[in-house]
């Protein structure tokens, strides 16, 4: 996996962690629009009457989806959905559809109760291929997705290229934009330790994220060897450690909090390539430095 493919699937996973209710049924429309143009209708709430349990329909597989995001997926509450989403589909659909799948997006996995009654309901339904979709089986569709369709949904990612031209003029604003943050914790810094990487369960696009910008840290620190203020690379150090700490106090996945600190450290609009690589940059250089992120063996 090149930088620019692991730049978009960092991305992407994010949006998948961050996307709840109606903000995944959005998330969802897009990648699949995205990835099989026509051959994927979105179906709308019409009046009273609702989406009569359709959230989409890709008509070269016969495959009807349902949607289900909650902000909390509780073990009763989806055993309820997923049997009315069912039933209401045969009622609605049962003749248009011989697939159907249950998207949702529960990062560590369904209910084993929930994966029962998708059993159950493929043993009595045996002319309906009956599955579900995550995030894996989404990321495999999301991998259908063109470059060019990728760029005008995410933005233009960082490459190899990208990674040649860096130079003091990309990282000044980055560092600008943190100089305003406020600060209030004394840290000691550290080196980074082996495994580092591994203790904190990176997926493979943000390992690979944070080793181009590994590639680049000593660019880094030859910035803040030339900057007037000799303390200023440790006063932006003390700001990461407390937005990563705020991070990890909300029990987010270590995934999401990199996304989070990537926007944090470049802002939700993203920028034009080389301000990405310098953000990645600056946080690679942080979390070598053991400012952001655990080191291994040390209780989270």
């Amino acid at each position: 996996m090149d930088l620019q493919q692991a730049y978009y699937e960092q991305r992407f996973e994010n949006l998948f962690l961050k996307s709840k209710g109606n903000t995944f049924q959005e998330f969802f429309e897009k990648l699949m629009g995205l990835a099989y143009k026509t051959d994927f209708m979105a179906c709308r709430p019409w009046g009273n009457r609702g989406d009569r349990k359709n959230d989409g329909f890709l008509r070269s597989e016969q495959r009807l989806f349902q949607v289900y995001a909650p902000y909390v997926m509780k073990e009763t509450e989806a055993i309820k959905k997923v049997t009315e989403d069912f039933e209401g589909a045969k009622e609605h659909w049962g003749t248009t559809f011989n697939k159907w799948t249950f998207v949702h997006n529960a990062d560590d996995g369904l209910p084993p109760h929930v994966q029962k009654v998708l059993l159950d309901f493929q043993q009595a339904n045996q002319g309906v291929n009956i599955n579900t979709w995550g995030l894996e089986e989404l990321r495999t569709v999301f991998r259908k997705i063109s470059l060019e369709d990728k760029q005008t949904w995410l933005g233009l990612a960082p490459t190899a290229e990208t990674k040649m031209r860096l130079g003091f003029r990309d990282l000044q604003p980055v560092f600008e934009s943190l100089a305003i943050q406020s600060v209030s914790l004394n840290l000691e810094v550290k080196d980074v330790p082996q495994g580092k990487i591994e203790a904190n369960a990176l997926s493979e696009s943000v390992t690979i994220l944070i080793k181009e910008g590994m590639s680049k840290a000593d660019l880094v620190r030859q910035f803040f060897d030339k900057w007037y203020d000799p303390e200023f690379g440790d006063k932006i150090a003390k700001t990461f450690r407390e937005q990563y700490n705020s991070l990890r106090e909300k029990k987010l996945t270590p995934n999401t909090m990199f996304g989070e600190l990537q926007a944090w450290t470049g802002g939700e609009q993203r920028g034009t390539p080389e301000h990405e690589l310098a953000v990645l940059t600056v946080l690679a250089y942080y979390f070598e430095r053991c400012d952001i992120f655990e080191e291994p063996g040390r209780g989270k």
